[in-house]
């Protein structure tokens, strides 16, 4: 009965050992205020915070217009994705869902729905360019014409006042 107990134990700390070393994110998640601009319009600034008990972050936007948006933003580690959902004043929301996570960039898809009810929907990058700057990509299909658009974007650290 020892050994099966010996052996059960054992076999729980090799398990735990195995999954424990594998549930960071690759993707350093940003931290501190940032500026956000978007060529399609977009122009924020957000506090990112780490989250307490949890691979994450959550977000406070406040855009140009004076419009507010909270964000929660987690790593799944068995999935090896990262997962964005948010919400805003006006019905605005956003879901993103990056399945390509590395340590310089995150790929996936987005839903936006900004605070004046249009709905962009496409491929979303972000690309660490350095600790304080970061720039996106986002295509979509153009909802007039079909024909797919490329909007780039920043997003710079804010300097830390002295």
């Amino acid at each position: 009965m020892k050994k099966i107990i010996i052996a059960l134990l054992a076999t729980g700390f090799i398990g735990l050992n195995a999954y424990s070393d594998d549930h960071k994110s690759p993707w350093k998640l940003m931290q501190g205020k940032w500026q956000v601009e978007e060529e399609y319009g977009f122009k924020s600034e957000v506090v990112f915070k780490k989250l307490k008990d949890g691979e994450g972050a959550s977000g406070k936007w406040e855009d140009q217009d004076g419009n507010k948006f909270s964000e929660l933003i987690g790593w799944l580690s068995d999935k090896k994705q990262i997962v964005s959902l948010g919400f805003g004043t006006n019905g605005a929301y956003l879901e993103c869902n990056f399945t390509e996570v590395t340590s310089k960039h995150i790929k996936g898809t987005m839903i936006y729905r900004d605070h004046e009810g249009k709905l962009h929907q496409g491929d979303y990058m972000i690309k660490k360019i350095s600790e304080v700057l970061c720039e996106s990509q986002f295509k979509i299909k153009d909802s007039k014409d079909g024909q797919l658009k490329v909007y780039k974007g920043t997003f710079k650290k804010a300097a830390k006042k002295k």
